[in-house]
């Protein structure tokens, strides 16, 4: 699971690199508690669970770059469809655009090594669709497998390529329109545990807690 995670994370770290940032921050991490502990008297266990962060703290970093790489490619994959059909609306065939769009990049790591993959292997004789599909399920990218299959699958059946890319167009940009819909929710729910984190005490203080005393006042004056 975490090598899977470790190649989609974009990182550019091995299984040993993963490996040696572990040992190093457990043991910084034990060392630092451990240096603390010759000025404030504390036990074993603090340093045990120091080092334990430290040894599970570069996971956590390649699983969260992992969910970035996920989510920009997710973004990503708008753009390419949105770069290829333009292409294939000006003449050009579907082939030929996306190893277009592959030269150029789409600003996502993982879209981009796939879409450069299936490229080079088209260039070498492999049908692009397949490779695509192929080197798409091998990112993790479902909705770019997706594509693939519908172009390789519009193209065995004599469909046109530009009814395909368009179609996924509009399936992408209302999949991002949701997720962003989605995002800009959790925020507003966010923003207001914030504030009435911050006007509560002011209110109790203000209003509540003196019409309270008030009330007391006028019970036993």
């Amino acid at each position: 699971m975490i090598t899977r995670e470790l190649a989609r994370s974009g990182l550019g770290w091995s299984e040993i690199d993963l490996l040696r940032a572990k040992v190093v921050l457990a043991l910084a991490g034990a060392a630092a508690v451990a240096g603390v502990g010759l000025a404030i008297p504390i036990g074993p266990a603090f340093v045990a669970a120091a080092a334990y962060a430290g040894f599970v703290a570069p996971t956590l970093y390649v699983e969260r770059a992992a969910s970035r790489c996920r989510a920009d490619a997710e973004r990503a994959l708008v753009t390419l469809v949105e770069w290829t059909e333009a292409l294939v609306a000006s003449g050009r065939p579907v082939e030929t655009a996306l190893v277009a769009v592959a030269e150029r990049g789409v600003g996502s790591v993982l879209v981009d090594g796939a879409i450069g993959a299936a490229s080079r292997s088209y260039a070498l004789g492999a049908p692009l669709f397949r490779a695509l599909a192929h080197e798409a399920r091998a990112a993790g990218l479902p909705s770019l497998v997706s594509i693939a299959l519908e172009l390789e699958r519009a193209r065995d059946l004599g469909r046109g390529a530009l009814t395909v890319l368009r179609d996924e167009r509009d399936r992408l940009r209302a999949s991002e329109r949701a997720r962003s819909l989605d995002a800009a929710a959790r925020v507003e729910g966010r923003l207001m545990l914030v504030l009435v984190l911050c006007y509560l005490p002011a209110l109790m203080l203000l209003v509540v807690i003196p019409l309270f005393l008030g009330l007391l006042n006028g019970l036993f004056a």
